[in-house]
């Protein structure tokens, strides 16, 4: 240790100390800790609901839009798509409305800067939905979009 007869048995009371609180704590969380009892028929029913909600949600549609993408070869690359949009609440149906042409413009910028084969690709049409979700989003400055569909998705 230290070579000091009374700072070693300082810093051994003090590590016996420590050794002592933390068994404690971790006795207490695993005794002292009960779970709330959980009344399962309440949280069935709840669980249904909820899913119901969510399959009567209506997905705000998109007009079809066709988006020149970025290429490099002497040929025009272009993405023709339609989206729908499923909203967080339904009382933001007309929030998000009147941000059609917010979307429409982050689906240009994002989509034509985009190579052909990214966007062609499984993790590219994720990769935009995520980025158009999420500039939206933050422009509204709140989540308003939950999910976006690409009902038609045509690359050439």
């Amino acid at each position: 240790m230290t070579g000091n007869p009374t700072l070693d048995k300082i810093l051994l009371l003090i590590n016996g100390a420590i050794v002592a609180a933390a068994t404690a704590l971790v006795i207490y969380s695993h005794m002292g800790i009960k779970a709330p009892p959980i009344n399962e028929g309440a949280e069935f029913g709840s669980a249904i609901e909820s899913s119901m909600d969510e399959f009567q949600k209506v997905p705000l549609s998109m007009e079809e839009i066709v988006v020149n993408l970025y290429s490099r070869e002497a040929r025009l690359r272009f993405l023709d798509t339609k989206m729908d949009i499923e909203l967080f609440k339904e009382s933001d149906r007309d929030f998000v409305t009147s941000l059609k042409p917010i979307i429409n413009d982050a689906l240009i910028d994002i989509a034509g800067n985009m190579k052909p084969s990214e966007v062609n690709s499984v993790t590219g049409r994720i990769l935009l939905e995520t980025r158009i979700k999420e500039r939206v989003n933050k422009h509204a400055r709140r989540p308003v979009i939950k999910k976006i569909y690409f009902s038609k998705f045509i690359v050439q």
